[in-house]
C-alpha cells in the first residue's frame, strides 16, 4: 500500500491536462459534419433509403448551381427573407409588449393568460388558409403568420422572465420610493434578458417555419413555393438545397441574436467582463 501511494500525483497529471484541454464549441459543431455526411452517404450508397426518397450527398452538391441560378431564385429568396423578418420583428414586438403588460398586473395575467395559452395550441398550420383568405397571397399575409408563429414565445419568456428579479432588490428599490415604472425598467427587465433572449431564439426558429409553413399552403414567390414546385417534379436533390438553405438562415438567426446577447446581457459573460481571466 505505501509502495502504491507515490504513484498517484503521477497518474493524476494527464488527467488534469485533459480536463484543462479546451476545445472549442464551433469546433466540435464542425467535426460532425463529415460524420453526418458519410452517415448520409453509406446509406443511399448500401441502398438501406431509396434515392428518390434521400438522394446521394453528391447529387445534392450538383443541384446547388443549378437552384441558386434558377429564374427567379434572389427574387424568392428575398420574398422569403423580408417575410421572415418582418413577421419576427411584428411578432416579438407584441410578444414582449403583452409580456410587460400582463407582468405588471395580476389581475391582467389571470385574466388574459388562459386565452393566450389557448390560442397557441392551435396549430399553425390550420390558421394558415384563414390568414391567406384575410390578407392574400401576397407579403402581409405570410407576414401575420410568421408573426403569430413567434409572438407567444417571446411573450411568454418576458412574463416568466420578468418575476426573475430578486425581490430583496425590490423591496429596496420601493423602500427607497422608485415607482414601478422605475422598478420595472431598472430591475425586473434587465433580471429578466437572459429569459427574453431565450424567447428571442425559438422566436427566429419558429418565424422561419410559420414563413415556410404559409408558403406551403399557398404563395405567389418564396423559397417555399420553389420548394413545392421541386417537390411536385420529383426533383428531391433540388429540395434538400432548399432545407440547406433554411437550415442557414436558422443558423445565421442564432448567431447574430448570440452576438446581440453577448453585447447586452454582458454580465452573464464573464470572459467579457474579465478578457485576462479566459486567458
Amino acid at each position: 500500500m505505501s509502495e502504491a501511494a507515490p504513484s498517484r500525483p503521477g497518474l493524476q497529471r494527464p488527467a488534469r491536462r485533459l480536463r484543462r484541454l479546451r476545445i472549442p464549441a464551433p469546433a466540435v459543431s464542425i467535426a460532425l459534419l463529415p460524420l453526418l455526411v458519410a452517415a448520409w452517404f453509406l446509406a443511399t450508397e448500401s441502398g438501406a433509403v431509396s434515392r428518390i426518397l434521400l438522394p446521394p450527398p453528391e447529387a445534392v452538391a450538383r443541384a446547388v448551381p443549378r437552384v441558386l441560378q434558377a429564374p427567379g431564385f434572389q427574387r424568392n429568396l428575398v420574398r422569403t427573407v423580408t417575410e421572415i423578418l418582418t413577421g419576427y420583428a411584428l411578432g416579438s414586438l407584441i410578444g414582449f409588449s403583452l409580456g410587460l403588460l400582463l407582468g405588471s398586473s395580476t389581475r391582467l395575467r389571470r385574466a388574459y393568460l388562459p386565452f393566450l395559452s389557448a390560442f397557441d395550441a392551435i396549430p399553425t398550420i390550420i390558421l394558415a388558409p384563414l390568414i391567406i383568405a384575410w390578407f392574400g397571397f401576397g407579403l402581409a399575409g405570410k407576414t401575420v403568420q410568421a408573426a403569430i408563429a413567434c409572438f407567444y414565445a417571446v411573450f411568454i419568456t418576458t412574463l416568466s422572465g420578468l418575476s426573475l428579479a430578486d425581490p430583496d432588490a425590490v423591496t429596496l428599490m420601493r423602500s427607497l420610493r422608485a415607482s414601478p415604472w422605475q422598478i420595472l425598467v431598472k430591475l425586473r427587465i434587465p433580471s429578466a434578458l437572459p429569459a427574453i433572449f431565450g424567447g428571442l431564439q425559438i422566436g427566429a426558429t419558429l418565424a422561419i417555419i410559420g414563413a415556410i409553413v404559409s408558403e406551403f399552403v399557398a404563395a405567389d414567390a418564396g423559397l417555399g413555393f420553389m420548394m413545392v414546385r421541386y417537390r411536385s417534379s420529383f426533383n428531391t436533390a433540388a429540395v434538400f438545397v432548399l432545407i440547406l438553405i433554411f437550415l442557414l438562415l436558422g443558423l445565421a438567426s442564432y448567431l447574430l441574436l448570440q452576438f446581440a446577447q453577448r453585447k447586452i446581457v454582458f454580465w452573464r459573460h464573464p470572459d467579457l467582463i474579465h478578457p485576462e481571466s479566459s486567458a
